[in-house]
């Protein structure tokens, strides 16, 4: 036999879960993003309900979910400036490809790239060459999205400082060899 506690919860939740849908619909028209914000919601509302003192369930529904939505759009926007950073990370290294000769400059690269911790190669590997996201990597490999936020940048600072000296070895050879013919 259910619990009154469940009863009650599913009386709050079919109540309530449509018309949070709607309003989570006016911030974004994305029907998986509202469902999983909408969902999380109420499972936060269950997980925590005994700790959870509310005196106007709707209120606290709405809150909550807003407050989820502009978390998501701030994680978004945390993942745009990211991937901006990452672009003119590319760009950069880009520059230092036209100075280097190719081969040379992928040598470095795959060097670099096996200098990684395991999981550091592996995320970098399945984010760069098999092209998947940051929530499809961290699904696959079972870590947070964070994390593999972290193991992005950890990899991309230590490939960047190793071309980068490897840049600086190839202009020292270059300006010797120039100086001396």
């Amino acid at each position: 036999m259910r619990s009154y506690i469940e009863s009650e919860f599913e009386e709050i939740f079919n109540t309530y879960y449509e018309p949070v849908c709607y309003f989570l619909n006016l911030y974004t028209k994305d029907e998986h993003v509202i469902k999983d914000i909408a969902q999380d919601v109420f499972c936060s509302l269950w997980v925590n309900r005994e700790l959870l003192q509310i005196d106007d369930i709707k209120a606290y529904l709405y809150t909550a979910s807003r407050n989820r939505i502009l978390n998501y759009f701030r994680d978004i926007k945390l993942h745009e400036e990211l991937l901006a950073k990452w672009i003119s990370e590319e760009k950069e290294l880009d520059e230092a490809y036209d100075c280097v000769d190719r081969t040379e400059f992928e040598k470095s690269i795959e060097t670099a790239i096996e200098s990684l911790s395991p999981k550091c190669k592996t995320v970098f590997k399945l984010s760069r060459y098999s092209r998947m996201s940051y929530i499809q990597i961290a699904e696959q490999e079972g870590i947070s999205q964070k994390m593999v936020e972290k193991h992005i940048s950890v990899a991309l600072k230590k490939i960047k400082a190793h071309i980068l000296k490897s840049m600086f070895l190839w202009i020292i050879f270059f300006s010797y060899v120039e100086k001396n013919t």
